[in-house]
């Protein structure tokens, strides 16, 4: 065989696979390195945050976290979008500048239209439009799960700093905007079994039961839904578990669209009654990506998201404990902030939320500086509590 021959014959040879891109290049590249990377063990403590206080609490009802506490340093990015019970914050970070956007990949995707503006006294904002071509580069996002065995755990933990809360059970009562918290899991290979969850929405109060909050079964030890120790089967710790983005059931997650068109129809139509569906939109995906949802479902999200004309995305971010991450960025332009999803590149699975003002708000929390964050650390264990 001859070259002309050889050329022929390969001629067709992958062409159903899509050329390389820069996007794919830098994606791809940052995976390998998050790969390599070794994992960080200990895991430092990440240094605190400048807090702009808006409501203070009796200072004696401030405690110390308690001395035992295995935390994995780690709520969804979602601004006004109740997760469990959270809202979005004010708060300083001090420590490192936003990770979002300088390094925005340089594909020339199609240009987006223009975004309507929000009108203030509208209770509905401008929906996402119709889906369309791919605007950036979320879709070249892979998505894989971390091998568990029968009888392992996969385990989440969470920091959360600056994630709004209101406290049950606090004299005061109202918005608490500094909290620091977190929400650790431990969940079975099996997920119809029985998975166990200890939280605490803010370590520095109290927060008790309050007159009309039921005895919930699934509580092993604690003070109220915001403060203990739960176990329940399939993770339902709140029963009724209806189903939703940010309170996801094993139904609800099974009935979500795999493909990436109907999948953004989908969130586009569940974020169109809100004051901002494009920014809401991804905050309702962010909420189920803090959640521990199949490789199916996050690969689906992402591609999904590249049909959001106003997502930016960038190869070069970094979670607040340091490690590399790929940010999908929106705008709210409701709650004025810009949410950040830090996404893992080496497996798809979310490690950071961030959101960033984007107007002044006090004299000291300045447009750009950072509102609230969240760092979660996923791993395998062989039981529950390690």
């Amino acid at each position: 065989m001859n070259d002309v021959e050889l050329d022929e014959a390969l001629a067709g040879f992958r062409d159903d696979v899509p050329e390389m891109t820069e996007d794919a290049f830098l994606i791809g590249k940052l995976r390998l390195q998050a790969a390599a990377e070794p994992a960080l063990e200990p895991l430092p403590e990440p240094e605190p945050l400048t807090v702009v206080r808006l409501d203070v609490g009796d200072p004696s009802r401030r405690r110390s976290p308690p001395r035992r506490r295995r935390l994995i340093p780690w709520l969804t990015a979602a601004a006004a979008v109740l997760v469990a019970v959270g809202t979005t914050v004010a708060l300083r970070s001090n420590d490192h500048p936003p990770a979002a956007g300088p390094s925005e990949v340089k594909k020339p995707y199609p240009k987006a239209p223009q975004r309507p503006a929000r009108i203030p006294s509208a209770k509905r904002g401008a929906p996402l439009p119709p889906v369309g071509v791919v605007y950036n580069a979320a879709g070249e996002l892979t998505a894989s799960d971390l091998p568990q065995q029968p009888g392992q755990y996969l385990t989440m933990g969470r920091y959360e700093w600056g994630i709004p809360t209101v406290v049950r059970g606090d004299v005061h009562g109202g918005l608490q905007m500094d909290s620091e918290g977190f929400w650790e899991e431990w969940v079975p290979a099996d997920r119809s079994g029985v998975w166990r969850l200890v939280r605490d929405v803010d370590t520095r109060r109290a927060n008790t039961r309050e007159q009309d909050e039921p005895q919930w079964p699934t509580m092993v030890s604690g003070l109220s839904y915001q403060e203990g120790t739960f176990e329940a089967a399939k993770g339902e710790y709140f029963p009724p578990a209806r189903g939703s983005w940010t309170q996801p059931t094993e139904e609800f997650i099974a009935n979500l669209p795999r493909d990436p068109r109907e999948l953004y129809t989908r969130l586009a139509a569940d974020a169109s009654e809100t004051s901002d569906p494009p920014g809401f939109a991804v905050q309702l995906a962010g909420s189920l990506l803090n959640r521990p949802v199949p490789a199916d479902v996050r690969r689906a999200i992402y591609q999904a998201l590249s049909y959001h004309p106003w997502i930016r995305v960038s190869t070069d971010a970094r979670t607040r404990d340091g490690r590399a991450a790929v940010s999908l960025t929106i705008d709210n332009l409701e709650t004025t902030r810009s949410v950040v999803l830090l996404v893992d590149p080496a497996n798809g699975l979310l490690i950071g939320t961030r959101e960033i003002r984007m107007v002044d708000d006090f004299p000291d929390a300045r447009a750009g500086s950072v509102a609230g964050e969240t760092t979660t650390h996923w791993a395998v264990v062989n039981g529950i509590g390690n």
